[in-house]
């Protein structure tokens, strides 16, 4: 009697162990999971702004090749490509880490943190990178572009029309902060809280 009694006690841990095992398993994996949902946001937002960047240097190297003749459009051309250079450089650098981060083979729970808090760490370096750059970068990029357009396709240049480059640059810019704004929240602002939330589930 006593020896199926022990029997029974042993099965019984044995079912604990491999319960406890699954639900560590189920549970790093739930982790993962929304890691990765949340960086996938991430990583829409690099693809949309890369075509985006290529597109501007496409149109403004048309522009110099096309016009660069001239002194003032070659210079202010080559002005706004220089303007881009180092948000698409730091664009590259921390989303191709990003991209190539992954968490050890041996899927524990320190590797895990560690490659969530990494992550965090990327996308949240690059967000304070890319609020204050635009600061910089739109209006600049803004009143170059608006200056070769009415150079280039209106008679007079912007000089002629000042009041309504004046209108057109204000629109441009608040054009611009609404769709920042609504871009941040929803691939920056977003994900980050995601990721905070598994890194404070950790600590828990």
């Amino acid at each position: 009697m006593s020896t199926l009694e022990d029997f029974k006690k042993t099965w019984e841990n044995k079912c604990q162990v491999s319960a406890k095992a699954y639900d560590q398993t189920a549970l790093k994996n739930i982790i993962r999971s929304r890691t990765q949902k949340s960086m996938s946001v991430a990583m829409r937002y690099f693809w949309a702004s890369f075509s985006l960047q290529i597109l501007v240097y496409a149109l403004l190297t048309h522009v110099i090749v096309k016009y660069g003749s001239d002194p003032e459009t070659l210079i202010f051309g080559t002005g706004c490509i220089l303007l881009f250079v180092p948000f698409t450089v730091m664009l590259m650098r921390k989303f191709k880490r990003m991209a190539s981060t992954r968490p050890d083979e041996s899927n524990s729970g320190s590797s895990l943190r560690s490659y969530v808090q990494q992550q965090y760490s990327l996308l949240h370096d690059f967000y304070t990178f890319k609020k204050w750059y635009e600061f910089l970068l739109i209006p600049l990029a803004s009143a170059i572009g608006i200056f070769l357009t009415f150079k280039l396709y209106v008679p007079g240049g912007v000089f002629a029309y000042i009041p309504t480059a004046i209108v057109i640059f204000i629109v441009t810019l608040v054009s611009c902060a609404l769709a920042i704004i609504s871009e941040n929240k929803k691939s920056f602002e977003q994900p980050l809280g995601e990721l905070q939330k598994i890194i404070e589930e950790f600590k828990n």
